[in-house]
Protein backbone atom coordinates (compact mmCIF):
# COMPACT_ATOMS: atom_id res chain seq x y z
CA UNK A 1 0.00 0.00 0.00
CA UNK A 2 2.35 2.29 0.95
CA UNK A 3 4.27 1.84 -2.29
CA UNK A 4 0.93 2.29 -4.16
CA UNK A 5 0.60 5.99 -2.29
CA UNK A 6 4.49 6.98 -2.98
CA UNK A 7 4.21 5.63 -6.97
CA UNK A 8 1.51 8.03 -7.14
CA UNK A 9 2.88 10.74 -5.39
CA UNK A 10 6.04 10.42 -7.76
CA UNK A 11 4.00 9.79 -11.10
CA UNK A 12 1.81 13.19 -10.15
CA UNK A 13 4.73 14.90 -9.27
CA UNK A 14 7.23 14.05 -12.72
CA UNK A 15 3.67 14.55 -14.14
CA UNK A 16 3.08 18.38 -13.16
CA UNK A 17 5.92 19.50 -14.12
CA UNK A 18 8.12 22.29 -13.70
CA UNK A 19 6.76 26.27 -13.46
CA UNK A 20 7.53 28.33 -16.47
CA UNK A 21 7.09 31.12 -18.76
CA UNK A 22 6.37 30.72 -22.48
CA UNK A 23 6.32 33.52 -25.07
CA UNK A 24 5.04 32.25 -28.27
CA UNK A 25 3.84 33.30 -31.74
CA UNK A 26 -0.25 33.45 -32.46
CA UNK A 27 -0.68 31.71 -35.60
CA UNK A 28 -3.43 29.71 -37.64
CA UNK A 29 -1.72 26.39 -36.10
CA UNK A 30 -1.72 28.13 -32.59
CA UNK A 31 -4.59 30.16 -31.80
CA UNK A 32 -4.95 32.55 -29.08
CA UNK A 33 -6.83 30.66 -26.20
CA UNK A 34 -5.11 32.53 -22.77
CA UNK A 35 -2.27 34.85 -21.83
CA UNK A 36 -1.34 37.92 -22.07
CA UNK A 37 -1.17 39.42 -26.04
CA UNK A 38 1.37 41.95 -27.06
CA UNK A 39 2.46 43.16 -30.51
CA UNK A 40 5.71 43.50 -31.84
CA UNK A 41 6.29 47.32 -32.69
CA UNK A 42 6.21 48.72 -36.54
CA UNK A 43 8.47 51.56 -36.71
CA UNK A 44 6.20 54.15 -38.73
CA UNK A 45 7.46 57.76 -39.68
CA UNK A 46 5.45 60.99 -38.57
CA UNK A 47 5.88 63.73 -40.99
CA UNK A 48 4.46 67.56 -40.25
CA UNK A 49 4.88 70.94 -41.28
CA UNK A 50 6.03 73.64 -38.78
CA UNK A 51 5.10 77.13 -38.76
CA UNK A 52 7.60 78.17 -41.14
CA UNK A 53 7.02 75.48 -43.69
CA UNK A 54 9.56 72.61 -42.97
CA UNK A 55 9.10 69.30 -42.21
CA UNK A 56 9.95 67.90 -39.67
CA UNK A 57 9.79 64.09 -39.12
CA UNK A 58 9.67 61.88 -35.64
CA UNK A 59 9.70 57.85 -35.17
CA UNK A 60 6.75 56.89 -33.89
CA UNK A 61 6.10 52.57 -33.12
CA UNK A 62 2.55 51.52 -33.92
CA UNK A 63 1.38 47.59 -33.12
CA UNK A 64 2.40 45.13 -36.36
CA UNK A 65 -0.48 43.03 -36.36
CA UNK A 66 1.12 40.33 -38.40
CA UNK A 67 3.05 39.81 -35.35
CA UNK A 68 1.10 38.89 -32.54
CA UNK A 69 2.69 36.89 -29.30
CA UNK A 70 1.34 35.72 -25.95
CA UNK A 71 2.96 35.02 -22.91
CA UNK A 72 1.49 32.35 -21.16
CA UNK A 73 2.36 31.41 -17.33
CA UNK A 74 2.44 27.92 -16.83
CA UNK A 75 1.82 26.85 -12.91
CA UNK A 76 3.41 23.53 -11.99
CA UNK A 77 6.33 21.85 -9.50
CA UNK A 78 8.25 25.06 -8.11
CA UNK A 79 7.18 28.50 -8.62
CA UNK A 80 8.13 30.84 -11.27
CA UNK A 81 7.90 34.87 -10.61
CA UNK A 82 7.05 36.51 -13.67
CA UNK A 83 7.15 40.77 -14.23
CA UNK A 84 6.22 42.36 -17.69
CA UNK A 85 5.57 46.02 -18.64
CA UNK A 86 3.04 46.48 -21.91
CA UNK A 87 3.17 49.89 -22.88
CA UNK A 88 -0.21 51.33 -24.07
CA UNK A 89 -2.18 47.37 -23.38
CA UNK A 90 0.13 46.25 -26.76
CA UNK A 91 4.09 46.62 -26.47
CA UNK A 92 5.88 44.46 -24.48
CA UNK A 93 8.90 47.13 -23.54
CA UNK A 94 9.86 45.17 -19.90
CA UNK A 95 9.82 41.37 -19.17
CA UNK A 96 11.58 39.44 -15.95
CA UNK A 97 11.61 36.56 -14.31
CA UNK A 98 13.22 34.78 -12.12
CA UNK A 99 13.55 31.09 -13.12
CA UNK A 100 16.27 30.26 -15.43
CA UNK A 101 15.07 30.32 -19.15
CA UNK A 102 16.03 32.03 -22.64
CA UNK A 103 13.06 34.13 -22.19
CA UNK A 104 15.10 37.34 -22.21
CA UNK A 105 16.85 36.50 -25.31
CA UNK A 106 13.57 36.24 -27.35
CA UNK A 107 12.67 39.40 -25.87
CA UNK A 108 16.43 41.06 -27.26
CA UNK A 109 15.28 39.07 -30.54
CA UNK A 110 12.24 40.94 -31.20
CA UNK A 111 13.60 44.25 -30.90
CA UNK A 112 14.24 46.50 -34.33
CA UNK A 113 16.80 47.94 -35.63
CA UNK A 114 16.49 51.36 -37.47
CA UNK A 115 19.84 51.72 -39.23
CA UNK A 116 20.31 52.81 -42.33
CA UNK A 117 17.14 55.68 -41.80
CA UNK A 118 19.00 58.38 -43.03
CA UNK A 119 20.10 57.25 -46.34
CA UNK A 120 16.24 56.79 -47.33
CA UNK A 121 15.72 60.05 -45.55
CA UNK A 122 18.05 61.66 -47.88
CA UNK A 123 16.98 59.88 -51.00
CA UNK A 124 13.69 60.98 -50.39
CA UNK A 125 12.86 64.13 -52.33
CA UNK A 126 10.75 67.21 -50.78
CA UNK A 127 8.13 66.80 -53.47
CA UNK A 128 7.58 63.18 -52.42
CA UNK A 129 7.40 63.30 -48.62
CA UNK A 130 4.37 65.29 -47.52
CA UNK A 131 2.87 65.47 -44.05
CA UNK A 132 1.57 62.00 -42.92
CA UNK A 133 2.16 58.40 -41.76
CA UNK A 134 5.02 56.29 -43.49
CA UNK A 135 5.76 53.00 -42.75
CA UNK A 136 9.59 51.80 -42.71
CA UNK A 137 10.05 49.04 -45.75
CA UNK A 138 13.29 46.78 -44.50
CA UNK A 139 15.24 45.00 -46.71
CA UNK A 140 14.97 40.98 -46.61
CA UNK A 141 18.30 40.58 -47.30
CA UNK A 142 20.06 42.73 -44.80
CA UNK A 143 17.91 44.34 -42.39
CA UNK A 144 18.35 47.89 -43.73
CA UNK A 145 15.64 50.64 -44.42
CA UNK A 146 15.17 50.77 -47.98
CA UNK A 147 11.90 52.83 -48.76
CA UNK A 148 9.25 54.28 -46.73
CA UNK A 149 5.56 53.46 -48.21
CA UNK A 150 2.88 56.15 -47.31
CA UNK A 151 0.48 54.74 -45.17
CA UNK A 152 -1.38 58.82 -44.79
CA UNK A 153 -0.74 61.62 -46.42
CA UNK A 154 -2.56 65.01 -45.59
CA UNK A 155 -2.32 68.12 -47.78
Amino acid sequence: MIRAICGFALITLVGSGCASVEITKVTPENPYKDGVRFYRPAPYLWVTKNKEGSLQGSIVYLPNTDEEYVIRVKSGFGSVDTKYTLENGWNLVGFNETSESKTADIITALTGSLSGIKGVLRSMSKETLRPGLYIFVFDEKTGMVRDLQPVLQFE
